[in-house]
């Protein structure tokens, strides 16, 4: 491993992201927009003020200036220079004003001092005094720059410099699985079922629910002997899923996902009903509708009319309801839901297709119910 130190003005780091040589690509990265407007506020009157900000770090692929550079650990930093720049947001209105002495130097070279206060307070980059976009713009960030480490390292050393910070759970969870594993799982987030259909908050998003939401399905499609679908939980499974990855089940989940968005009826009621608590039974279901007996297999047509009743009616007369609230992460009634909803589905494709269920079905439905309870 190879590293060292460097540094680059606000200017200079603008300059990078706007041809692409700077990127914010691992996978293991928080997402962008962690900070809140007064956070961000501070750290822009930070540089304003001249005061000193964390060092960076750079992932290089090679030691030369022109090799490609990606940032390990600075993401929101250096997001939060570039949004402001490009008028993004405004400063806070509790921000004092800034004070700068622009000196100069008369013909006998001694010292002229000339205070000079400005205003920053709810104004935008283009908004302020061409003072301080010149001193915001000049502004050095330190930065490390690391080369010759591999993806290992790479992850061990990201932990190391967060060890202190307020990842959230889930947010350690998507270091625990390592840069592919966080990749792969990272195209299942940006599905179009995630980003036009499922109900999380922006806050949710923030805190990487999204991602403890797939790493639960998957929980369950690996038949992961899981406890509980808490925090904790998810974070073990995380790094046993790291430990013993299986790519085809993560692309199969990927499918099924797919799946999902192309069949699930257009409604804004059924939306508000694609939470978390929910997203993992639905693709444990359309995982179930391929298991059906070749007699009572159903269209796709029928399986959309399902999942239309399904959100309309059975959810609520199924005793699915029952298994959510208090105590909605225990394994007990996260079986529950699981089995309530394959029973409805078992249910509708014999009424559907005149077939009829095996005694196998029964001894299964019966012995997941009593597990559930």
């Amino acid at each position: 491993m190879e590293n060292r130190s460097w540094s680059y003005t606000v200017e200079d780091v603008i300059k990078r992201m706007n041809k692409n040589t700077l990127s914010f690509d691992f996978p293991i990265q928080r997402e962008s927009g962690q900070w809140d407007k007064e956070q961000k506020s501070l750290f822009i009157d930070t540089i304003l003020n001249g005061y000193l900000v964390p060092e960076v770090y750079i992932i290089k692929e090679g030691t030369d200036d022109f090799c490609p550079m990606s940032v390990l650990d600075g993401k929101q930093r250096l997001t939060t220079i570039y949004d402001y720049y490009n008028d993004g947001f405004k400063l806070s209105k509790d921000l004092d004003p800034i004070t700068v002495n622009d000196f100069s130097f008369d013909e006998e070279k001694n010292r002229i001092d000339n205070i000079k206060t400005y205003e920053v307070a709810n104004k935008s980059f283009s908004q302020l005094d061409d003072s301080l976009k010149e001193i915001f713009k000049s502004f050095k960030i330190n930065a490390k720059l690391l080369a010759g480490y591999t993806d290992e390292q790479v992850e061990e050393q990201f932990y190391r410099l967060n060890n202190g910070s307020t990842f959230t759970k889930a947010q350690k969870a998507t270091v625990k699985l390592g840069t592919e594993l966080a990749g792969k799982i990272k195209e299942i987030e940006e599905n179009d079922f995630f980003v036009n259909r499922a109900c999380f908050t922006n806050s949710q998003r923030k805190r990487g629910e999204i991602t403890s939401c797939i790493l639960q399905t998957l929980m369950l499609l690996t038949e992961y002997p899981y406890k509980n679908f808490g925090a904790n939980e998810v974070l073990k499974f995380a790094e046993h899923f790291n430990e013993n990855p299986d790519f085809k089940q993560v692309e199969y989940c990927k499918e099924l996902f797919d799946q999902l968005f192309s069949i699930l009826p257009y409604s804004e009621e059924i939306d508000k009903q694609l939470k978390k608590i929910h997203i993992p039974m639905l693709i444990m279901n359309l995982d179930a509708l391929g298991a059906l007996d070749e007699d009572n297999e159903i269209t796709e047509d029928q399986y959309k009319d399902f999942l239309k009743r399904w959100f309309d009616v059975l959810n609520e007369t199924s005793g699915y309801m029952d298994f959510c609230g208090s105590g909605s992460t225990s394994k007990s009634k996260v079986e529950g839901r699981v089995f309530a909803m394959d029973r409805e589905l078992r249910e509708y494709a014999i009424k559907v297709t005149g077939g009829n269920e095996s005694n196998e079905d029964n001894e299964e439905e019966d012995s997941g119910l009593e597990t559930a309870s």
